[in-house]
């Protein structure tokens, strides 16, 4: 008989407690049992020093197990008995490794190194793997190809590349974030160790908001199901996995406020690393009228918060893509479609913010989510998903009960099993597996941003925008072509004109496209970029922050061209040389339809960036009853484009804008009549350094 007593070498314990007491996960006990020695060839001789060191008995599902002996002879032959399936040895180095999928425990491991008639043994030991049911379903964190209870499967590869992340035990400790939406329900078992404590807010109470942001909406609460995809702890047992599961959130009920200006503002503020917005304007644009208050405050926030690093604004480019007012077109009976454009992400008065970080959505597929609006505003991809009935939506926490949820017991035949709380996976309706949108996006940016500052806690806002980008993957779409989506028979395209521009390079070598900004962000190069990022930017300068300044400006007064890709065209010389990090066009357009209206910008070196899409989805009108209502004129309308990043601010700008409608087409739309408008001034706001 032999006693095996198993003591962590300090290395190996160190960093085993410090992954458990930074994520709160439960730890393993070590195996101290009484075992037989195997049967060794006759004659053999039991002996010390052919291989020493002490394997950890605790792995993590997804994270790669490696046991290196601290010495080994020269000659020798390793050989394991008991490993787990995803383990191997090496019989020359006696190095175990592998990467655990499943929670388990397997007893009675033992490795034997022998050379000749002698022999070394280490062990009999136990390993304990600790996991996540529902990781291997989370195909943001790691596609494989799975279905995750949709119909369809994903294409492998097509993910936030984020598991060799987490296998340097990078998890977003020490960032906080404000969950900036519907509530949070802080009572939830994947989320409450998790919390922010004492810096929720409730916006149903008064000032200073501080409280409780429990979600009074219990069909399903948004909120619950962001931060989850953020933060869900890891390792322990039960559920998902966060992209940054180290990370602390606070939740802001902000949606369901009065969206006062006190609340507004407030929840812009406050001692948080990161703050989350996953949440939009309606296509009916009513929100497109700038609000120069909350912009100066997000820039404030951006440069000075978090200790005068920045804190960094992440918010999602909607789901407008597609908007249809099927109302309107029955009544103009339209036969066999539905009157749809694209809502444009530039048209929320929000996402024209220079300093705002915009996400758009991919699905399992790697191409643009169905949904997800476009535009020049766009910072990175995260991954949204589709619907998770054919396609995968994205799996994360939902309010903790099977009588109220997305996921609840009388959600209905058409939903999935997992979705009635009848899958052991989901038996109490903690989870859905149908959350998706750029709400989704979004904080998966905002999870990858937090890794990044958890190995450079110093970064700056500027510093992390600009490695986002440096360190986005090009997207290549098949269901891109550059025409008009909605198009029937070329009716809304015009003739000479494109609609979408492809990748465009920009002077200073980035890539851009207004389908998805700088592309798809990947969590591995990111923070590899981050750990030994160092910059000294110089102060941020803005131009014309409040577009009042008149060196910047242009009175142009002058009538469109109507229905004709020559549009009319504007030039601004600007005698700067900033490196630019933003640029912001306000325009004052008189027009009668403004959805007829595309807006285009080109830099003094020639990079064009369409701003504004011809025949959008300000063509749907304000009332379906009776005649259209249309939005009449654009006034001091703001967009925003990044396709200039890096480049020059130095030289000659040109503004055109383009009437693609006339009175000789569109009879079918109810679209015939001319409306003609004009260009009556615009103003130029670069940002940079």
């Amino acid at each position: 008989m032999k006693v095996v007593s198993l003591s962590f070498p300090f290395s190996l314990l160190l960093s085993s407690l410090l992954l458990s007491s930074c994520l709160g996960l439960p730890s393993a006990t070590d195996s101290k049992s009484l075992e037989e020695e195997p049967a060794i060839t006759a004659g053999a001789t039991n002996i010390s020093g052919l291989i020493e060191g002490t394997p950890s008995s605790v792995g993590y599902e997804g994270l790669a197990y490696t046991f290196t002996p601290t010495s080994i002879s020269s000659g020798v032959v390793v050989t394991a008995s008991n490993l787990p399936s995803w383990a191997s040895i090496n019989a020359t180095t006696g190095v175990i490794s592998g990467t655990p999928n499943t929670t388990e425990r397997i007893d009675n491991i033992q490795l034997t190194a022998t050379k000749g008639s002698t022999f070394t043994v280490i062990g009999p030991f136990s390993l304990q793997t600790l996991g996540d049911p529902l990781f291997t379903y989370q195909w943001h964190l790691s596609n494989t190809g799975q279905r995750s209870f949709a119909a369809k499967s994903g294409v492998a590869g097509n993910d936030l590349n984020v598991t060799g992340v987490y296998d340097g035990l990078i998890t977003g400790v020490g960032v906080t974030v404000a969950v900036s939406d519907s509530g949070l329900e802080i009572s939830h078992p994947d989320l409450d160790d998790n919390l922010y404590t004492n810096n929720h807010k409730n916006y149903l109470a008064p000032s200073p908001f501080f409280g409780d942001p429990s979600p009074i909406e219990l069909s399903g609460d948004h909120g619950t199901g962001v931060a989850g995809i953020i933060a869900a702890e890891a390792w322990n047992s039960i559920g998902g996995r966060g992209v940054a599961p180290g990370v602390l959130v606070a939740g802001l009920n902000y949606l369901e406020s009065d969206f006062s200006s006190e609340v507004i503002l407030d929840q812009a503020s406050g001692n948080y690393s990161l703050f989350n917005y996953s949440y939009g304007s309606s296509f009916v644009p009513y929100s497109i009228e700038w609000d120069a208050t909350y912009s100066d405050l997000i820039n404030d926030g951006f440069i000075n918060g978090r200790g005068t690093r920045g804190a960094v604004y992440i918010k999602s480019a909607g789901n407008s893509y597609a908007e249809c007012d099927y109302q309107y077109s029955n009544a103009y009976q339209i036969e066999d479609a539905n009157l749809c454009f694209s809502h444009n992400a530039n048209m929320d008065n929000e996402g024209a913010i220079s300093n705002m970080l915009i996400v758009g959505a991919l699905n399992a597929s790697g191409n643009r989510s169905s949904y997800s609006s476009t535009g020049s505003n766009l910072w990175v991809m995260g991954f949204g998903g589709e619907y998770g009935e054919d396609d995968p939506a994205i799996i994360t926490a939902d309010l903790p009960s099977c009588s109220y949820g997305y996921s609840r017991s009388n959600a209905g035949s058409s939903k999935s099993s997992f979705e009635r709380g009848e899958d052991a996976l989901n038996s109490d309706c903690d989870y859905t597996h149908t959350f998706n949108g750029t709400s989704s996006a979004a904080p998966m940016v905002t999870g990858v941003i937090a890794l990044m500052l958890q190995v450079n806690p110093s970064l700056s806002s500027r510093d992390i925008k600009y490695i986002l980008a440096a360190t986005a993957a090009t997207v290549s779409d098949s269901n891109f072509d550059g025409s008009h989506p909605f198009s029937s028979g070329g009716f809304f395209d015009l003739d000479g004109h494109t609609y979408e521009q492809g990748w465009m390079t920009n002077s200073a070598g980035f890539k851009f496209h207004n389908h998805f900004g700088f592309g798809r962000i990947d969590a591995e190069a990111a923070v590899n970029m981050a750990k030994t990022y160092s910059s000294s930017w110089s102060d941020q300068v803005m131009l014309n922050s409040d577009f009042d300044n008149a060196d910047y400006a242009v009175t142009v007064n002058t009538a469109i061209a109507d229905e004709s890709a020559s549009g009319l065209s504007s030039t601004l010389f600007v005698s700067d040389s900033l490196t630019i990090e933003g640029v912001q066009v306000l325009v004052n357009i008189t027009h009668g339809r403004p959805g007829d209206l595309g807006i285009e910008l080109t830099s003094p070196s020639g990079m064009k960036s369409i701003l504004l899409n011809i025949n959008n989805s300000m063509l749907i009108p304000l009332d379906d009853s009776g005649s259209p209502v249309w939005i009449a004129d654009l006034t001091d309308f703001v967009l925003s484009s990044n396709a200039f990043y890096g480049e020059s601010s130095n030289g000659t700008w040109t503004l055109k804008v383009i009437d693609a409608l006339g009175g000789s087409t569109g009879t079918e739309y109810d679209l015939a009549s001319s409306q003609t408008g004009v260009l009556v001034d615009w103003s130029l706001n670069i940002l940079g350094r």
